[in-house]
């Protein structure tokens, strides 16, 4: 992994943030959409009215489900993302990078809130991705070994049953 596609999966929190709003949004206005008329009425009501507004409660729900699990997907990668600022050992490099990509602040705000200058807040923040990219990269050089160790025997194991 380089450090711009580091970059492009940090920033990626902010258009998920975006998203989990909109679909924020979108529930909010099923919610407000689905109880606005009251139906306690004392009308009668024909059968193929009920079941016709039946269709459209439950029609809405399933919308409301479906809204409600991407956010939950949605809320995992960002989760995902923050756990991989985690990683970082050193706290002004996580400070940086979390300051910048997950809380969205502006370098001069961030540079204000660690109490340093912005080119310092800047060397933080690259020292930070270049340790991140450093850590990703051996993280997955080692899940490739295990794997291709598993692969391994799991053919010895396939071997040693057919003979």
């Amino acid at each position: 992994m380089t450090i711009e596609e580091l970059k492009q999966r940090l920033e990626g929190i902010r258009w998920i943030d975006k998203e989990i709003s909109q679909l924020y949004l979108e529930l909010q206005y099923l919610e407000t959409g689905l109880f606005k008329q009251t139906t306690l009425t004392q009308a009668r009501v024909q059968t193929s009215r009920v079941n016709s507004t039946e269709n459209q409660l439950v029609a809405q729900l399933t919308i409301k489900e479906d809204i409600t699990s991407r956010i939950d997907r949605l809320t995992q990668d960002r989760l995902e993302l923050v756990r991989i600022i985690d990683k970082l050992e050193i706290p002004k490099y996580r400070l940086a990078l979390n300051l910048y990509y997950v809380q969205h602040k502006l370098d001069i705000e961030a540079s204000e809130i660690m109490g340093i200058s912005k080119t310092t807040f800047f060397r933080y923040l690259r020292q930070g991705q270049a340790e991140l990219v450093s850590l990703l990269t051996h993280a997955e050089k080692e899940k490739s070994h295990v794997l291709a160790r598993d692969w391994i025997e799991s053919k010895l194991w396939e071997h040693a049953y057919t003979v």
